[in-house]
């Protein structure tokens, strides 16, 4: 097997702020749902599963299977995350570049 890389323009569906936007009822998002709704169609990872699937290049469960362990590993870094203790602060402008 090959690697490849894909590139995709995407777009931000959800507010920079948390769960007060758009997709979540509060619409504090300043974008007008419209426009949300019309990028949600043109979703590029959803269109290549479609691609995949149906020029038969991969399977839904094979699909849905690698999603599951996308998923496992990302609630394992946020539990991971939400289990470390806090930075020293003396550490947070490390590595930081300025002018």
């Amino acid at each position: 097997m090959r690697n490849s890389i894909i590139e995709f323009t995407t777009y931000r569906l959800r507010g920079h702020v948390g769960p007060d936007d758009n997709i979540q009822g509060t619409h504090a998002d300043i974008r007008p749902q419209e426009e949300i709704e019309r990028w949600k169609k043109k979703d590029p990872v959803k269109n290549l599963e479609r691609v995949l699937i149906n020029n038969r290049i991969s399977k839904k469960k094979d699909l849905r299977k690698i999603k599951q362990e996308v998923e496992q590993e990302v609630e394992a870094a946020h539990v991971f995350a939400r289990m470390s203790s806090n930075p020293n602060p003396e550490e947070l402008a490390k590595y930081v570049f300025r002018e």
